[in-house]
């Protein structure tokens, strides 16, 4: 089993903390809980090595995501990523990296990674970066996310597609000399044609925001739609990970049992 954690932001002060900006001290005890009960964190590289190469995976690997890429995780989740010798796959938004390389405000609620920090936290080998969509992260148009619009077809979609994602392709691979190999549906909006055009871009995996556990074999198909369970605040790290990361078992000694 594969479990995947989707969070967003991390934010220290309170007032601003909600269901998609955690406090950062809630994450440190995710990776302390999960570092304590034997979990290696992964990248989307290794589990496309798994298939194609056959390279193992470890005994009990999980997918730490963020989605959209605020600053604010370079600012809290990078210190402790290499604290604990984790790592985490970031989808990021084009257009909004674009616009804060532009600006270049600092500020953990609002601000977004900038194209400099995107290519340091991808040199660090803490951080694989992945596509969140160019400019396709909103509802407008009439189009939910990058879902297909009703009476849109095929080949219109397709090039809608092609030019915005591969649009945020070409500048990642610009700035971090990789090309991402994953894409995070934006809004969590999936159309069953996505699939194919998203194969034929060179994309490898795509991330849902669907709850559940994964199941990784040889089929490059099961890399798709993968699944994902959103991280909220109002949860300890033990109850958050028992259903999808259980903690080692500790034995019951047989004087406690009579």
């Amino acid at each position: 089993p594969l479990p995947i954690v989707m969070y967003h932001g991390l934010i220290d002060e309170k007032k601003h903390q909600n269901r998609f900006f955690i406090d950062p001290k809630l994450f440190e005890k995710d990776l302390r809980y999960l570092k304590d009960n034997g979990y290696t964190a992964v990248f989307v590289q290794d589990l496309i090595n798994y298939i194609d190469k056959g390279t193992p995976l470890p005994k009990k690997p999980i997918l730490i995501t963020f989605d959209d890429g605020y600053y604010n995780t370079y600012l809290f989740a990078y210190p402790l990523l290499r604290q604990y010798d984790m790592k985490a796959v970031i989808s990021v938004v084009g257009k909004l990296s674009e616009k804060y390389s532009q600006i270049n405000t600092k500020n953990p609620y609002y601000a977004y990674l900038t194209w400099n920090d995107i290519s340091e936290m991808s040199a660090s080998g803490y951080y694989e970066i992945q596509n969140h969509s160019y400019d396709l992260h909103s509802k407008k148009s009439g189009r939910n996310g990058s879902a297909q619009i009703a009476g849109e077809g095929q080949e219109q979609y397709r090039i809608t597609l092609n030019e915005d994602l591969g649009s945020l392709q070409d500048k990642l691979f610009d700035v971090t000399g990789k090309k991402p190999t994953a894409f995070a549906y934006p809004l969590g909006a999936i159309s069953k044609n996505s699939q194919d055009i998203l194969k034929d871009m060179g994309f490898r995996a795509s991330f849902s925001c669907r709850d559940g556990v994964n199941y990784i074999t040889r089929d490059p198909d099961c890399l798709y739609r993968l699944k994902r369970v959103c991280r909220t605040p109002e949860k300890s790290s033990a109850e958050f990970f028992k259903a999808i990361a259980p903690p080692i078992e500790k034995a019951a000694s047989q004087s406690e049992e009579q």
